[in-house]
């Protein structure tokens, strides 16, 4: 029959086991959820863009007005000119005809900056619809890929579960307290090995009487400086 010590060093190896599993599982489920968050603020992105792009359009066609309604009146008052009676009115006619065409200028200068941004939003929309077509692509790949490996997992990760149960069940609840308070503390590493005399865990001297009787009755004995359990794995040691 294996000794406590000798099963909490099964115990170990399960543990660190079943941790690798669960990190796989984690890792597979964020970068899911990652390819799912960046999509979903692209779309986001995309709409936004869609309605300013609407709202430039509007605009847009007031300008195209604006710039018609007043070449009209440009025309109107140039012919007016050659009907003025007076010096007086061609004058008139003449500033006005100054004015409108500065005000064709601004407004045409007002339009063509709104032909740039539709044509900028345009162009944004069109890269971020492949973005998303690229990352829905992704994500569609990438999820049947690694939908079968995850299921594998989860299946040995309750089978590994369980057989963790009954395994812990068979050891002391002292000691099985002792290894559960140090493993959450120490990354999982609850029990090491002895290296050339020091403590696989701290790396601090371990004194030779508590090798002898790990060795020799395999009693639990935990480092000073650590806590870590202490296990022989050969009687080189």
């Amino acid at each position: 029959m294996a000794s406590d010590l000798e099963t909490l060093h099964q115990l170990q190896k399960l543990d660190l086991a079943l941790r690798e599993k669960r990190n796989e599982i984690e890792a597979h489920e964020a970068a899911l959820a990652a390819r799912r968050d960046k999509i979903a603020k692209c779309k986001a992105e995309l709409e936004r863009v869609g309605e300013d792009r609407k709202g430039l359009i509007s605009e847009r066609a007031l300008a195209e007005r604006a710039v018609s309604e007043r070449q009209d009146q440009l025309r109107e008052r140039r012919q007016r000119i050659n009907r003025v009676r007076n010096e007086h009115e061609l004058h008139l006619n003449e500033r006005e005809v100054k004015d409108l065409g500065e005000e064709i200028g601004k407004s045409e200068e007002l339009l063509l900056g709104l032909m740039e941004r539709v044509e900028q939003a345009e162009a944004e929309m069109t890269a971020l619809h492949k973005e998303v077509a690229d990352l829905e692509d992704a994500d569609h790949l990438q999820v049947t890929e690694a939908q079968d490996r995850v299921d594998r997992l989860k299946s040995e990760l309750e089978d590994a579960r369980e057989n963790r149960e009954s395994l812990a069940a068979g050891i002391d609840e002292r000691f099985r307290r002792h290894y559960e308070n140090v493993s959450s503390r120490r990354g999982g590493v609850a029990v090491v090995p002895v290296h050339g005399g020091s403590c696989g865990g701290c790396h601090m001297r371990v004194p030779p009487q508590t090798l002898n009787e790990i060795m020799k009755t395999g009693v639990i004995r935990v480092c000073a400086s650590c806590q870590r359990i202490l296990y022989v794995s050969s009687p080189a040691e």
